[in-house]
Formats: C-alpha cells, structure tokens, sequence
C-alpha cells in the first residue's frame, strides 16, 4: 500500500471527506425547523465544516507528529449514522481519521484532543453571533458541541478514550466546556 504524505487529501480521502460530508449535512438538517433559505446554506456550510475542521485537525496534528493520517468512511457507522437521521438521538461518525505508525499515549491523546477543540472553538466562535439576533446559528453552536460532547466520551474507539487515558485534567475542561455549550444551544431552541 502507497501513502500519500501531503497535508491536503489524497484522491481516495477527498472522496472519503466528500461522502462524509454528505452524511454528516444529512443528520444536521434534521435539526433545523423553520429558518430561512440563507439560514439553512449557512448552518448547511457550517455543518460541513465542523465535521471537515474536526477531522483535519487530527490529520494535521498527526502529521506534525511524524504519523501518516486519513480519513476513512466506516461503512458500518456512516449507515448508522444516516439511520439516526430519521431518530430522536443522533450519532454522528460516519468515519474517522485513521492514524498509521507508533505513537504513545502522549502523542495520541493529542491527535486525538484536536478534534473536539475546533468544535469547542466554533461553537464559542457562533455562540456570540446566535445570540447577537442571529438566532439560526444556534443549531450551528448546537452541532459542534454535539459533535464535541459525543467524541469526547471515554468509550471505545471516540477520541475520548485517548484524551483521558493520556490527561483527565485536559479531557474534563474540554469536557465541561462541551457539556455547557450543548446546554446553552438546548435552552436557544427552547
């Protein structure tokens, strides 16, 4: 198997990305009620970039460790992932950023701390914008701490796991950020 060791996406994971994406916008609109045209593109576009930002930030920070990265679809999560659309809970991983090469838990509970951070980061970005009138966006703040909130869980394969086994201190800010900012965009709809 040849890896592709650029920063930008080889063929196979831009096409990866792309039908991610489309999963991902997917689950997102079901969020969305009565809004505007412009508000749907640009909590659509919003959505996208959550999950877009979020899994580059663990290819670039793996990259920037001496690791090969990429995203890959999980077939079994994206269709998972797209059956939730039509449910009252949502799961959203339709794949993941896999990482190749040795790492110790430093290293990846790093990799792995990225992710939700640009989403900790965009939902405080959109928080003071939903809340300047235009109100639409708070599904956009709703989406990135969902999407923080769920990978930061301590189970399995999420980046959680890696995040408390590497730092509990780090792995409960970003924790408590998320779980607040999800509590301030439930009490927007509301």
């Amino acid at each position: 198997m040849s890896y592709y060791y650029g920063t930008g996406p080889s063929r196979r994971e831009a096409l990866n990305l792309i039908i991610g994406s489309f999963i991902v916008w997917v689950v997102g609109i079901t969020w969305i009620s009565a809004i505007s045209t412009s508000g749907l593109i640009i909590n659509s576009i919003l959505f996208i970039l959550a999950f877009i930002l979020h899994e580059y930030a663990h290819k670039l920070s793996a990259i920037r460790n001496g690791l090969y990265a990429e995203f890959r679809i999980q077939w079994m999560w994206a269709i998972l992932t797209l059956i939730t659309a039509i449910l009252p809970f949502k799961i959203i991983a339709p794949g993941a950023t896999v990482i190749y090469g040795m790492a110790d838990e430093k290293t990846m509970g790093k990799i792995s701390a990225w992710g939700p951070l640009v989403n900790v980061i965009m939902a405080l970005i959109i928080l003071p914008l939903a809340l300047s009138g235009f109100y639409f966006l708070i599904t956009a703040v709703y989406f990135n701490s969902f999407i923080a909130l769920f990978n930061l869980l301590p189970i399995a394969i999420l980046d959680g796991r890696k995040i408390f086994a590497w730092n509990k201190k780090i792995w409960g800010i970003l924790f408590l950020v998320s779980v607040l900012l999800f509590i301030i965009s439930l009490l927007g709809f509301y």
